[in-house]
């Protein structure tokens, strides 16, 4: 989940203590473990079932952590407060759809694989800004860096998914893509969110994206058999952990770092989600990792500053 809420920016410069970049890759960590707790969950537990508990768990565990902080929620009642028309959207555009998309796609790829799709998010984001963000002009390095992200991606679908365009690999790829852009899209949306105490906004978008799936989440629910304990750890691990955990994680980086620095996490996200599917047992061909490479040289040229282009 990407959030990055409208409180004043903090005083931003290139020092970072070691506890900056400790909190940096916790959160990588977190991002990049919960595509192979899907994988193992997703094999008994149905994907909208699935995203309906871990969303319930993250959103629980926010408000906890609120309440320990004296924070509330805005009021609902007598007069809805306005932020809650965004926690609304932000919980579709980066909770409910991008889970879910994700989720059904992690039924039939490896994690590795999908942690490494992922990573066409902050490209994506830097497309859309160039359209809908004041001062967020796309410039030709970014560009290239944006192009050749896509050359990536399509080198990891091959030239087969051409071949097989509907086939159950390529729509489940697809899923994936479909699934980052919708969180490049929450991370342009989140702009515009009036002044929102960050774990307040997090708790607020978590429990509309659970209301959301819920009816869809309870349905499939009823057809399931029992879960194995196995599942319903990883499924216990992804609400806890990426969702709950992590998203208080992001924000605590959000308001110390700056977004700029919590970016940084998008290097190390694929490669965590890499190793560990490998440690899991996931083989990798060459295409996938040549692929893997050229998606992280189009981030990192998208993301170097040149004032002359």
């Amino acid at each position: 989940m990407t959030v990055s809420p409208s409180t004043p920016a903090p005083t931003q410069n290139d020092q970072h203590s070691l506890f900056d970049w400790m909190r940096l890759l916790g959160v990588a960590v977190l991002w990049g473990t919960a595509f192979i707790l899907l994988k193992i969950a997703v094999t008994e537990i149905p994907p909208t079932t699935l995203v309906m508990g871990r969303l319930w768990i993250g959103a629980i565990a926010l408000l906890i952590w609120m309440s320990i902080r004296g924070q509330k929620l805005p009021p609902l009642w007598p007069k809805p407060d306005v932020r809650w028309l965004w926690f609304a959207i932000l919980g579709f555009t980066g909770a409910t759809a991008p889970f879910a998309l994700v989720s059904w796609g992690q039924q039939s790829l490896d994690s590795a694989l999908v942690g490494i799709l992922m990573a066409i998010m902050p490209l994506t984001t830097a497309a859309l800004a160039h359209v809908f963000v004041p001062g967020e002009a796309m410039t030709l390095r970014k560009f290239s860096g944006f192009l050749l992200g896509l050359a990536g991606v399509a080198l990891l679908m091959g030239p087969s998914a051409l071949q097989d365009l509907g086939g159950p690999a390529s729509v489940a790829q697809l899923a994936v893509i479909l699934g980052a852009i919708f969180y490049a899209v929450q991370a342009v949306l989140v702009r515009n969110l009036p002044t929102t105490r960050p774990s307040v906004a997090a708790a607020g978008l978590l429990i509309c994206a659970a209301m959301m799936i819920t009816p869809f989440g309870i349905y499939t629910a009823l057809s399931m058999d029992m879960p194995s304990p196995k599942a319903l750890l990883s499924l216990l691990a992804l609400g806890l952990g990426s969702t709950g955990l992590g998203g208080i994680v992001l924000m605590m980086i959000i308001r110390d770092n700056g977004p700029s620095f919590l970016s940084l996490s998008n290097y190390i996200m694929p490669l965590i989600a890499v190793l560990v599917g490998l440690a899991f047992g996931e083989k990798l061909g060459l295409t996938v990792w040549v692929g893997f490479a050229v998606i992280l040289a189009g981030l990192a040229l998208a993301r170097q500053k040149n004032k002359s282009i």
